[in-house]
């Protein structure tokens, strides 16, 4: 065996190692080490999929107790009479199916993963080339969703306050959204708090969209986001000059000379199709069950169009995409060619039950039914102001999924 890697755990957390070894799809063990236990996590092309340790309370007979999946007197019976390996007991006296014995290996599998992210010290070490056990019941599972779910089973608040110190740091995307939307299994608030998240708004100001103000579970789930390297804080910025008189706000881009336009604005539109989500790991068996593919919870289907209202007649624009950009740059998949727009002015989301308006702190702002909104669920018929371009969202069908 080959050590490639070690130091202490002060200074390095799990959840950083795990992805620094997917990084480099590296195969081998794992070990970490502290005076109470030892416990190896074997990784396979950067995957974690076997996991052992001297921990008492992670050993297989306690784990299927914990998890009342077998009472602890059969347990008891089954050791005194047969000892050995309580598996291999469970599986002989039919008290468990092949099936479910190799089910509850790869959550005890997990369980011993998750225990080390409560490590703060000790050491660690990695040795190239280890493969598991060639008996072993392996885990396939993506390891971002291995680590939000281990994230999620701790949230430490200590570790969150001190994770975001200053509220007033913009949250920024580290990863591509439609990798996330294709592998990831979050609960729907932390869908909800990742579509939030453009590279604008702050901590702060993402806790009081979702309604909380700075408080402690918007806090986890950025947390959450963060550990799993969905979401990152961005760099600080130094504070902009206080404008002169009558110059244009902060971020904002003026065009020379820049009046309304004496027609409606003009108004292009790109489309696509995505493909549907797909988890087809073991994923279900370890995360909470509360947490689900994108859109895995959608209980309609929604056939949607935007209308581009104007004095020359309407405009159709269906929305068959997951996500669109709207905006006055020429990257935006819909494109409002009018200064009193922004560049990157707005973003519509598909959501569990249509679609959702997210401002992208516009100048001008966004505008439902005559009410400025940062973020608002969209029903047919809702008007929707940009500038001087008025489009309303029609819903043409939906169905039970």
């Amino acid at each position: 065996m080959e050590k490639i890697l070690e130091g202490s755990l002060d200074r390095f957390q799990v959840p950083d190692l795990l992805f620094f070894l997917n990084t480099g799809a590296r195969t081998g063990v794992l070990v970490f080490e502290r005076p109470d236990r030892e416990t190896k996590v074997f990784l396979r092309e950067g995957r974690p999929v076997f996991a052992t340790s001297t921990g008492e309370d992670l050993r297989f007979g306690v784990m299927v107790v914990r998890l009342g999946k077998v009472p602890a007197d059969v347990i008891d019976r089954l050791l005194a009479r047969r000892g050995g390996r309580i598996g291999q007991a469970l599986l002989s006296e039919k008290v468990l199916t092949e099936q479910e014995l190799a089910a509850f290996l790869k959550v005890q599998t997990s369980e011993v993963i998750f225990d080390t992210f409560t490590w703060t010290h000790g050491q660690f070490s990695f040795y190239d080339g280890v493969a598991p056990p060639a008996t072993a019941v392996t885990l396939d599972m993506d390891p971002l969703n291995l680590v939000i779910e281990g994230v999620r089973r701790r949230d430490d608040p200590e570790q969150t306050a001190a994770a975001f110190p200053d509220p007033d740091r913009v949250v920024e995307a580290l990863a591509n959204p439609d990798r996330i939307k294709q592998s990831a299994v979050l609960t729907e608030e932390e869908w909800r708090v990742f579509f939030l998240v453009d590279g604008r708004r702050s901590v702060s100001e993402i806790c009081r969209i979702m309604g909380r103000g700075p408080d402690r579970s918007t806090l986890q789930i950025l947390n959450r986001l963060r550990a799993a390297r969905f979401v990152g804080l961005a760099a600080p910025r130094a504070a902009p000059p206080s404008p002169a008189p009558g110059s244009e706000p902060a971020g904002t881009q003026k065009l020379p000379h820049a009046r309304p336009p004496d027609k409606a604005p003009a108004v292009e539109f790109s489309s696509g199709i995505s493909a549907p989500p797909r988890v087809d790991d073991d994923t279900n068996k370890i995360v909470n069950q509360k947490a689900a593919p994108y859109l895995a919870k959608a209980t309609r289907l929604t056939v949607s169009r935007l209308v581009l209202l104007a004095d020359a007649g309407e405009t159709s624009f269906p929305l068959i995409r997951d996500s669109y950009t709207l905006g006055r740059h020429r990257n935006n998949d819909i494109v409002v060619s009018d200064p009193k727009v922004s560049s990157f002015h707005a973003r519509i989301d598909r959501a569990t039950d249509g679609f959702v308006l997210l401002d992208l702190k516009s100048r001008n702002g966004c505008w439902v039914n005559n009410k400025r909104v940062e973020t608002a669920v969209l029903e047919t018929g809702d008007e929707i102001r940009v500038g001087t371009a008025r489009l309303v969202y029609k819903v043409d069908y939906t169905s039970a999924v």
